[in-house]
Parts: structure tokens; sequence; C-alpha cells
């Protein structure tokens, strides 16, 4: 009992100490170590690097974006515009990296960078690109962005990726035309489907599914009854297209149509 009541009376008061000494630690680091503040454009855009390096890229934006807004003279502050933009390009906030990617390109027309503006800018909106959407304003944007920047900067190390979003492109606009006249083909809007199937084919350029449109025009008229207008279009069809799967159905319509 005596060595019970010794321990209990002993150990409350060390306790204590140990936390007032934790504290006073504590609190002397805070009075000793200040945080280093960059107060210049140098040090803000070192801090930013850092910033992205570490993977805090919300640090390295405000970093950024002191620079730029309190240091607008600065010859860092255009490499700061292009790091923020791909900041944003980076967590996928793309409207937000595509304003300052143009920006960029407003403010620093001549930059030995431009052509990586100008690239990026144009994946902003690829990025956005939506197939089963009817809007395809991002994908006409990032086409047009890719054509600007293989127009402007043939020699750019960004030619070959250009080309290929193009391509990726072209097939996404011309397939959104076939998905929306298949849709009026399903629904019974023949007219309508001969429509967006014939600026399909007259106004893009070639895909691997134009023999789908092609069928379908003719297969359209033969639902509205214009019987001498679909024959011509299969008789058309098995010429274009030898190989395509629907042969074997545009023949059985020359049968029956005979």
């Amino acid at each position: 009992m005596i060595v019970k009541n010794f321990f209990t009376i002993n150990i409350r008061p060390l306790i204590a100490i140990s936390i007032i000494a934790g504290l006073l630690t504590i609190c002397s680091c805070s009075l000793f170590t200040k945080e280093i503040v960059p107060d210049s454009p140098k040090e803000l855009l070192e801090e930013g690097i850092k910033a992205i390096k570490l993977d805090q890229n919300l640090r390295a934006r405000t970093l950024f974006t002191q620079l730029i807004e309190d240091f607008p003279d600065s010859k860092e502050r255009s490499q700061a515009l292009l790091l923020l933009a791909r900041s944003h390009y980076s967590i996928e906030e793309y409207e937000e990296a595509k304003f300052h990617f143009q920006k960029f390109i407003d403010l620093y027309p001549k930059h030995k960078n431009i052509d990586r503006a100008y690239f990026y800018k144009a994946m902003s909106d690829y990025q956005r690109m939506d197939l089963v959407s009817r809007d395809q304003v991002a994908t006409k944007d990032a086409r047009d962005g890719f054509q600007q920047l293989i127009d402007r900067f043939p020699k750019s190390q960004y030619l070959s990726q250009a080309k290929q979003k193009i391509n990726e492109c072209d097939f996404n606009l011309a397939k959104n035309v076939l998905e929306v006249g298949k849709f009026y083909y399903r629904t019974g809007a023949y007219l309508s489907a001969i429509s967006r199937f014939k600026s399909l084919l007259d106004g893009h350029s070639k895909q691997k599914f134009f023999d789908e449109a092609a069928f379908l025009i003719a297969e359209s008229n033969f639902h509205e009854q214009n019987f001498k207008e679909a024959r011509l279009l299969y008789k058309k069809f098995t010429r274009e297209y030898p190989r395509s799967r629907f042969m074997l159905k545009a023949k059985k319509r020359l049968t029956t149509l005979r």
C-alpha cells in the first residue's frame, strides 16, 4: 500500500513537467523558426517549381499566380504563366489550362516555347472531346488548334503528334455525323438520315465506316419507297465497296428490285 501511494504521488508531477516541457519546445520553435516567404520573381519561380516536383499543385499555382500579378515586367513571368497553364492541365482543369495557354500565346508570340503553348492549348480542347455529344465544338476547336500549330511551326517537335491528333479529330467528327444519321434511320426519319449520311460522305475525309453510310443511304431510299434511286445506290455501293460487310444485304436488295 505504501509503494502504491508513492507512485501515485510522484508520477503525476512528472507527467505535468513533461507536458510543460513539450509546450515550451513548441513555443521556442515557433519563436526562432520563421517560414521563408519568397519575395522576388526568381524565388517565387524556384519555389513554384519545387512545389510541382513535390506534387503540391495548389501551392505551385499560388506562387506562379503571385509572380504573374506582382511582377508583370519580370523575365520570369513568361515561364510562370506557362507552368501555371501546365499545372491546371495536369489536374484535368482543361478550360483553365486553355485560358492560360491562350494568354501566353497573346503575350509572348515570339517565345522559344510558343509551339508548346499552341500544342497544349489544342490538347486542352482535345481532352474535352465527347463523341456521343451532338455538340462537337471542343473537337472542332482541337482540330483547328492542331492545324494552327502545323501551319505556324512546321519544324515543331510536336508536329507528328499534332498530325495524329488531327486524324483522331477527323475520325470523331465523322463518326458523330454517322451516329446522328443512324439515330434518324432507327427512328424512321429517313429523309433526315439521308441528309446526314450525304453530308458525311461529301464533307469529311474518308473513314473506314463510309461503306455503312453509303449502304444506309440506299436503305433509307428503299424505305421511302424511292425504289429507282435505291436501285442505283445499291449498284454504286457494290462497285465502290466490294468487300463491305453489307455487300450480301445490298445484293439481296438488288434482287428484290429487279
